[in-house]
């Protein structure tokens, strides 16, 4: 593989936008290549971008032999034929979140990259996060003692989502699309895969969930997530301890988490080395292409897996008919 991670980048959106400028403070990876349903405006953002080549169809650029990789931040109901298309082509994939509408498609899509032995991951920068990082270790430390229970609140910004985000068929709801990170969040940092589910949600007649509430556990440790898109609720993660509780206050930008003691006491942690997320989980993928491995550790298929089987089966509870 060349000396630096060369990807081809698969849409016009803020995702696309903002992964190239993470690329742009990766040393190992570089855009040289990408397409968009709009021609002009995937020209407009390359040369503003400073991507050498723009093409017309996406099988010309799934071919083009120079791309290792192609980061797939198209429509959700696209998401399944792209990248099973890139993977066909011979090219690695990152996949923006959620991976596919269905398990059923994920499962086919990990057994065709396992198959032509190619790397394919579900974005989940996240667990990248340097402030994370920091708290599972301190988590694991036991420096909050043994922990017994994880509150997560996710303020989902629909923006740029509000033509399809409330149709199911478009891949559209609060849980589906914001609802993979925390459920990741709870099984990175604890350790444990989670178990048991319920929740609740709140949609107009014949719409799509614009908010939902779930309670979670993963072996001895419960959790609950809310996801709200309509009203402003304050990001945040809180684990509970038996010695005192860890706090991040909006976890996608901190850098910093609050230890709070039993005793009343407090302590500040701050990762100082935290940049976009999405710069870490891209400098995790060129570690993994250019070592010529095939799996995240972190991301893993079965965490993928798992996370599907959640969310599709809130929605089988919620509708009678899951994700169609």
């Amino acid at each position: 593989m060349a000396e630096k991670i060369h990807y081809g980048i698969v849409g016009t959106n803020r995702l696309a936008i903002k992964f190239v400028e993470a690329l742009k403070e990766s040393s190992k990876g570089e855009a040289v290549a990408n397409f968009g349903h709009d021609y002009k405006k995937a020209q407009q953002l390359a040369q503003e971008l400073a991507i050498p080549k723009t093409y017309e169809n996406l099988e010309s650029l799934f071919n083009d032999d120079s791309i290792d990789i192609v980061y797939l931040a198209i429509k959700n109901e696209d998401h399944y034929e792209s990248a099973k298309a890139a993977l066909e082509a011979g090219k690695n994939v990152l996949l923006e979140k959620p991976f596919t509408r269905h398990k059923v498609g994920a499962q086919e899509l990990f057994l065709l990259a396992q198959q032509k032995n190619l790397f394919i991951m579900e974005s989940q920068s996240a667990l990248f996060l340097p402030i994370i990082e920091k708290a599972k270790q301190v988590i694991d430390e036991g420096v909050i003692g043994e922990v017994s229970f994880i509150d997560i609140q996710e303020n989902y910004d629909t923006t740029d989502k509000k033509e399809w985000f409330k149709k199911l068929s478009a891949g559209g709801g609060a849980f589906i699309n914001g609802g993979t990170s925390p459920i990741g969040l709870i099984q990175y940092l604890t350790g444990k895969d989670v178990t048991e589910w319920n929740g609740f949600e709140f949609n107009d007649v014949g719409e799509a969930d614009t908010r939902c509430n779930l309670a979670l556990k993963a072996d001895d440790v419960l959790a609950n997530i809310i996801i709200a898109t309509e009203f402003d609720l304050e990001t945040k993660i809180v684990v509970y301890g038996t010695k005192g509780r860890l706090e991040i206050p909006d976890y996608w930008e901190s850098k910093t988490a609050f230890l709070k003691a039993a005793d009343g006491t407090s302590k500040k942690f701050i990762a100082d080395n935290q940049q976009s997320e999405i710069v870490h989980e891209i400098n995790h993928i060129n570690d993994i292409l250019a070592n010529n491995e095939l799996k995240s550790t972190i991301v893993t298929p079965e965490l993928t897996m798992h996370t599907m089987t959640i969310i599709e089966s809130m929605y089988q509870r919620w509708y009678g008919d899951p994700l169609n």
